[in-house]
């Protein structure tokens, strides 16, 4: 990352320094303003030689190792930062955000991978959207700067070189933009999610009450993180969407890079290969895989928070099964809608059927989506994610996408020709979905195409690297000078 003032780092003592100016915060010299509790060990020549960084991650959502979720985007960075030759840190919440209970610390993590995770107390809540769940994360964010301040001031802590904090929340980013300016990190946001628009379908209450609190509480949200944009020196995107609203809100945006999530595509065995011997036998006798066992299994992941995506799973379900076609949805999630649909699934009747899995653990989610032949991203998370995280899974197991919507994902996946795109009426996706449930050479031809879409564009390992060798090259010192 380009520095304005290579000598800043020898020539300059004390903790507010260097960036702080083009940061905005111009600081008179007035030693008062200096917070001497937190004096940082000289630095020497010789360690502008040496490639190796000191990282922080601050991320309070993401699921952490030893929880049995899924990696998270955080992770991969972490795993790639190690593979890299760099020391990490992961600083995170100490109640689970996916799982809503209290975390413990994981036991060997830095023997099985390679760094450290920090625990900050914080607070719990129950909702998605709630004011403890603000609360949560303003608590968070005072604890890490409070310990990060007394870890570096005792000697316990070794000043870092890389600050990399997650949007949302902002008052994360705030804190860590507060303390890179201290210490004269460098400085990176990882922005996954675009709020406040992800937040509509959390809001409990009656339809009126949710517009009503979202008119209130929407704008100083999407403020707040329009402010903790300003200060940065990098910027992640997870997706083209994601940078287009990152460059509409900032007036000199710093360096973005696109870095979608990707999935980890060793977890999942490629898709079987369909050979058809006779190719034009099948035309006179046709087989349909809706016969016996053999269904058209379509995997339904992520969270369900709109009430539209239980009608109109269930009303797709009733319509297949008046054409007879035999399809089971394996539904895989939370969210606030879900046990509704778990009480509505056991009552639909005919060829097509549910199975609703909850959250389950990271293996057992593999496996589901290795047993899939198709998955249906549904419109609820294509309205508020340009790229769910579900999807790269999708890819890498190889699956027939089916889209509901126009958009970056969309154009990604017809240009694999991996997918097909329909209208979101329950009678359009039957019409796509059916020819495919008798046509199994076309469903192989999808399925390959998915996942060689998984390995060309969404290989998480590769992402991660390659997001930290672009870091690395923006982060290179110039020479220093002699005196």
């Amino acid at each position: 990352m380009p520095h304005r003032n290579y000598h800043r780092r020898n020539y300059r003592r004390t903790n507010y320094r260097g960036r702080n100016s083009r940061r905005g915060n111009h600081r008179s010299n007035d030693s008062s303003r200096i917070d001497h509790s937190v004096e940082i060990e000289p630095w020497l020549p010789e360690q502008q030689l040496s490639n190796r960084k000191i990282v922080w991650l601050v991320d309070p959502l993401s699921a952490i190792p030893g929880e049995g979720l899924l990696p998270s985007r955080t992770w991969a960075l972490a795993r790639a930062f190690v593979a890299a030759g760099h020391d990490v840190i992961w600083w995170t919440s100490s109640f689970s955000h996916a799982r809503r209970i209290a975390r413990t610390p994981p036991l060997k993590i830095v023997e099985e991978e390679g760094f450290s995770v920090r625990l900050i107390a914080s607070g719990g809540y129950n909702s998605y959207f709630s004011l403890g769940r603000f609360a949560s994360h303003r608590k968070f964010a005072r604890g890490f700067e409070t310990q990060a301040i007394k870890g570096l001031a005792s000697g316990d802590l070794e000043r870092p070189d890389l600050l990399i904090a997650t949007l949302p929340p902002s008052s994360t980013v705030d804190a860590t933009v507060r303390l890179a300016n201290k210490l004269d990190a460098e400085l990176l946001i990882d922005v996954d999610e675009w709020w406040p628009e992800p937040l509509r379908p959390m809001i409990p209450g009656p339809e009126w009450f949710a517009h009503l609190l979202a008119s209130i509480t929407f704008p100083i949200i999407a403020r707040k993180q329009r402010d903790s944009l300003q200060s940065v020196d990098v910027i992640l995107a997870g997706s083209q969407t994601t940078k287009d609203a990152v460059l509409k809100a900032t007036a000199s945006p710093p360096p973005i890079k696109v870095i979608p999530t990707g999935a980890y595509l060793q977890d999942y065995p490629r898709p079987p290969h369909f050979i058809d011997h006779v190719p034009h036998s099948r035309h006179e006798q046709p087989q349909s895989i809706d016969k016996g066992p053999n269904q058209l299994s379509i995997a339904v992941a992520g969270d369900i928070d709109q009430k539209s995506d239980i009608f109109l799973l269930t009303d797709l379900a009733r319509v297949l099964s008046d054409k007879n076609i035999n399809v089971v949805f394996h539904v895989i999630g939370g969210g606030r809608w879900m046990p509704r649909l778990e009480t509505a699934a056991p009552l639909l009747t005919g060829s097509c059927s549910m199975q609703c899995h909850g959250r389950v653990d990271r293996s057992r989610y593999v496996g589901i989506l290795s047993e899939c032949h198709a998955a249906l991203v549904l419109p609820g998370r294509l309205n508020h994610f340009p790229l769910p995280v579900e999807t790269s899974d999708y890819a890498a197991a190889g699956l027939a996408l089916f889209l509901t919507h126009d958009g970056e994902l969309a154009d990604m996946v017809l240009k694999a020709h991996a997918g097909i795109l329909t209208d979101s009426l329950p009678e359009e996706l039957a019409a796509a979905i059916g020819p495919l449930a008798t046509d199994p050479q076309q469903i192989a031809r999808l399925r390959q195409a998915s996942r060689k879409l998984a390995e060309t564009f969404l290989d998480r390992e590769k992402l991660a690297a390659k997001a930290v060798v672009w870091l690395e090259s923006l982060a290179e010192l110039a020479p220093v000078n002699p005196v």
